[in-house]
């Protein structure tokens, strides 16, 4: 008979992997599930290869493009929008690290220092993806409004702002606060 595996102090990539997808798959179902339905549905398919391609140009934006779109600079303006509330919800945020935590006490997600400028690559990925996402939305909810589709437009305006802008707004946050960490 073999003694009982010791368990581990810290998670494997896998189980990490795992528990920072939940949130991404939930979110992203709940809201491009309506997207897709109605882009099969209403759009005629040239408008939705050029919206496609439109918004996949966003994606090439330079970090410099991002910083001249950054909501503010202090994160005061973020806390009054409640975008730090957003952290919980997320990859890598309060939930998901709590649950970690619980299985595995030692675990925390803060990087050695020398990892700060990769978190601070991270943020400007994920937050060029939700531009790429937003004007897709955008270039939808217009095509709404012009076929006159008031109720769908309204349904995509709503989840792009909770899909799109205020993860956006919660890169920005997080760069701010990276940016604040001392050296």
């Amino acid at each position: 008979m073999s003694a009982p595996q010791p368990r581990r102090a810290t998670p494997s990539p896998a189980v990490l992997a795992w528990y920072n997808a939940v949130p991404n798959v939930l979110w992203s179902a709940l809201s491009l599930t309506p997207l897709v339905v109605f882009c099969y549905q209403q759009v005629s398919r040239p408008w939705l290869y050029g919206f496609i391609a439109l918004s996949l140009l966003t994606y090439a934006w330079p970090a410099a493009w991002l910083r001249h779109l950054q909501l503010s600079a202090a994160p005061t303006v973020y806390r009054k929008l409640r975008v730090p509330a957003l952290n919980h919800l997320t990859q890598h945020g309060t939930v998901v690290n709590r649950l970690l935590r619980h299985r595995y006490p030692q675990y925390r997600h803060l990087p050695p220092r020398a990892d700060v400028a990769k978190l601070v690559r991270d943020t400007h990925h994920m937050e060029r993806f939700h531009w790429v996402m937003l004007v897709f939305f955008l270039l939808a909810t217009g095509y709404a409004l012009a076929r006159g589709h008031v109720g769908w437009a309204g349904l995509l305006t709503l989840l792009n702002v909770g899909y799109n802008l205020y993860p956006i707004w919660l890169q920005q946050y997080l760069r701010i606060r990276l940016g604040r960490l001392p050296r």
